[in-house]
This record gives structure tokens, C-alpha cells and sequence, in this order.
């Protein structure tokens, strides 16, 4: 049942994450406003989405032990998504500009790093 709630979870925050990075209306790029900016970056573009691959790698390996397949896919999957959050979480890794939305790279040129631009 455990592994049914973590694919559950992984869908939803996926669906909120998608959400969040297409950006078509100002409530979706909400984010990507205010003295926060560099912190709900890390958290939208690399800490939720590697949060929804350790899920997925989680659900898969209960999966997996319930029809008695392999589970190195989904141990790959929950230790890459798990690492990659926990390198980003501790350590001031940079965003990598390939995960950076196209509208999100065009506002941080237009009106500067983090938020000091017109609003102060």
C-alpha cells in the first residue's frame, strides 16, 4: 500500500512541478518573483522533480517485489533522484540552465539576477 501513496505522491507533485515550470499564467510563475527567487528555483527546477524520481524509484521497487521482477530499476531511480536532492539541498550546486524554462531564463536577463530589479 505504501508503494501505491508514494506513486500517488509522485504523480501529484509532477502534475504541480509541470504546472509550475510551463508558467502560462503569473500564478504558475509565481515563483519565479520576489527576494526568494534563488531558493524556489532550486526547489522547482531540481529539488521537487528529484523528490518524484526517488518516488517513482520507490513505488517501482514495491512493484517490482509484488510481481517478482528485478528491483535495480527502481533502486537506480530512488538513489539517483535521493542524491541528486540531497547534493542540491546541501551542497550551492548552480541550477543547470537545461532545466532552467525558456520564459524563466528570458525574465532572469531582462530584469536581473535575484530580486533586485525595478521592485525593491
Amino acid at each position: 500500500m505504501i508503494y501505491l501513496l508514494m506513486l500517488v505522491g509522485a504523480l501529484a507533485l509532477v502534475a504541480v512541478n509541470l504546472w509550475q515550470r510551463r508558467g502560462q499564467t503569473s500564478r504558475a510563475r509565481q515563483w519565479a518573483r520576489g527576494p526568494y527567487r534563488d531558493f524556489a528555483q532550486r526547489n522547482v527546477l531540481v529539488l521537487w522533480p528529484a523528490l518524484a524520481v526517488a518516488l517513482v524509484g520507490g513505488a517501482l521497487i514495491g512493484a517490482a517485489e509484488r510481481l517478482d521482477l528485478p528491483t535495480w530499476p527502481g533502486v537506480v531511480l530512488a538513489l539517483a533522484g535521493l542524491l541528486t536532492w540531497l547534493a542540491y539541498a546541501v551542497l550551492p550546486l548552480p541550477v543547470p540552465a537545461a532545466v532552467q524554462p525558456r520564459w524563466y531564463r528570458e525574465q532572469v536577463a531582462r530584469g536581473g539576477r535575484s530580486g533586485t530589479g525595478a521592485r525593491g
